[in-house]
């Protein structure tokens, strides 16, 4: 008995295409099913990454009773506040700080780690806690009140004696609650307030322009400072003398990238032939407030000497014999250019009209 094959099936070009398609929605499928799987099998390995909270940024909110300007950006103890340690107060203001009643402070240095226990307890003066860790009551606003520079500085972790420092970071811990005790803390368990102490006054500044000039306006200027960077404002002094201890600031500035300021003889309050010696100075960013920071020494004196003013012909180095009120007739009494001028458009107008 013999076997015969099936028959081969003929499918016409619309089959095959539905056919096609078909397998080409099945390989997607497929596709689409290996990609989804791979991604629930990586979710566990990205999500410590993927879901790793930040941690809070609590904030210092007023130094002395002053609170910063838009443009003080970073929080700085200068040496005025350094020097005062025990009376300069400051405040601090937590963020998330709902439902929290105390806190337990640390002192600790920029990226110190305050959190992890090992950095709490290692040799090399990282983090310290304040005021024997005793917590402090957080009051209105999520804000602990009236701390004192000198807690700081008594951790020993936040120097205010070396006048070396020229923006050193540090950074305050705000444990939420409970003590952090012998454990690492989460995110949410604590917050960090960043600081600086910077006690290094600006450079002198060396003058350039005229150091005895006479005039009614005085412009003083001075070469570029090299901590420029650091320097918020500049100040304008005035003195009976050279003598830059016995100067007394005039409340006139100029702005941080300013290389002279200028003063008029009556902005001065000087009549003609008086004179005055003017100084300038440089401040630095280190304040709440712009033009609060640490002071550089003041320049060399500028001696200035207020001129007399005249109108141009009261001036009696300018010659005005031939000078006159009158377009028509010159101070010699001749005839000025004005008439020859209007005879001489006159007979421009008569010719033009003659022609036409």
């Amino acid at each position: 008995m013999s076997v015969c094959p099936p028959p081969s099936r003929k499918y016409s070009a619309f089959r095959l295409s539905l056919l096609a398609r078909g397998l080409h929605a099945a390989r997607g499928m497929r596709n689409k099913f290996l990609f989804l799987s791979t991604l629930l099998a990586a979710i566990p390995l990205l999500a410590p990454t993927a879901l790793a909270q930040e941690t809070q940024l609590d904030a210092i909110t007023r130094i002395n009773g002053e609170v910063p300007t838009t443009d003080a950006a970073t929080i700085y103890f200068n040496a005025e506040n350094c020097a005062d340690a025990a009376n300069t107060v400051y405040d601090v203001t937590l963020v998330n700080g709902d439902g929290v009643t105390q806190i337990y402070m640390w002192a600790g240095v920029q990226n110190g780690q305050c959190n992890l226990n090992d950095k709490r307890t290692d040799l090399q003066n990282l983090c310290r806690p304040m005021a024997s860790s005793n917590p402090r009551t957080v009051g209105d606003n999520a804000t602990v009140f009236d701390l004192t520079l000198q807690e700081l500085v008594d951790t020993g972790v936040v120097d205010c004696s070396n006048t070396a420092l020229e923006g050193q970071p540090y950074e305050i811990y705000s444990f939420r609650n409970e003590d952090p005790g012998g454990t690492d803390v989460l995110p949410e368990g604590y917050g960090v307030a960043p600081f600086r102490v910077d006690v290094t006054p600006p450079e002198q500044l060396v003058i350039t322009s005229n150091l005895a000039p006479t005039g009614s306006t005085f412009t003083i200027s001075w070469t570029t400072p090299a901590d420029s960077n650091s320097i918020a404002q500049y100040k304008l002094y005035e003195g009976s003398s050279a003598d830059a201890s016995a100067a007394t600031d005039t409340g006139i500035t100029a702005g941080q990238n300013a290389k002279s300021i200028s003063v008029s003889a009556t902005g001065l309050g000087l009549l003609p032939g008086e004179t005055t010696y003017l100084f300038v100075s440089a401040v630095d960013i280190a304040a709440m407030r712009i033009g609060d920071g640490n002071e550089g020494e003041l320049s060399e004196a500028t001696f200035v000497t207020a001129a007399e003013t005249y109108g141009f012909c009261d001036d009696p180095s300018v010659d005005c014999s031939g000078c006159s009120v009158s377009p028509m007739i010159l101070a010699n009494g001749q005839p000025g250019s004005g008439p020859w001028l209007f005879g001489l458009l006159c007979a421009i107008v008569v010719a033009w009209r003659l022609r036409r």
